[in-house]
């Protein structure tokens, strides 16, 4: 008999685990492949997090001088898919308002991940006196090469965990070189 209630607590327990848990986790935790359900709600969540980002993180310091880092982060989506950065610097004509694409100046990053937070960047040399430059990623999300969504961000300021910004921390929406 206690036997017997005690199994019944260890189930119960692990459907309350189980309920809490988001549905890709779910299917990872099974080592079965994500529905599309599954697939929509991860792709709704990472798409709306606050932690998909991006942000210039190295501009024209000493330490680098006449050079832009564009950095970003993107969650993954609880079960292995392919995610992928392609990030373009833009720069700001001096009779506009509007950002523009550097032609040439774009660097696409392959990444896989199954969980948690991916943070990649890229920088570029530009000569002095360049003007007034900034970025945007698209963040994409695959599976089995077949692209589930994506998603483009311009670089903004506030992201003090960007990795590798030169001063450390550093995080802003535009540079001038």
């Amino acid at each position: 008999m206690f036997l017997a209630v005690r199994v019944h607590l260890c189930i119960a327990a692990l459907a309350t685990v189980l309920a809490a848990a988001s549905p890709a986790t779910f299917a990872q935790a099974t080592n079965q492949p994500p529905t599309s359900a599954q697939i929509r709600l991860a792709v709704e969540r990472a798409g709306r997090s606050g932690a998909l980002w991006a942000t210039v993180n190295i501009c024209n310091t000493r330490r680098y001088p006449d050079r832009l880092g564009i950095r970003g982060q993107m969650p993954s989506l609880g079960f292995a898919a392919s995610l992928s950065m392609d990030i373009q610097v833009d720069y700001l004509p001096s009779a506009g308002n509007r950002f523009k694409p550097i032609p040439g100046a774009r660097q696409r990053i392959e990444l896989r991940s199954t969980s948690g937070l991916r943070q990649e960047g890229a920088n570029w040399s530009f000569p002095s006196h360049t003007g007034i430059l900034s970025g945007t990623i698209t963040f994409e999300w695959s599976l089995a090469g077949r692209v589930l969504a994506h998603v483009t961000r311009p670089t903004t300021t506030g992201h003090p965990d960007a990795d590798f910004g030169s001063p450390p921390h550093f995080s802003a929406a535009q540079c001038t070189i």
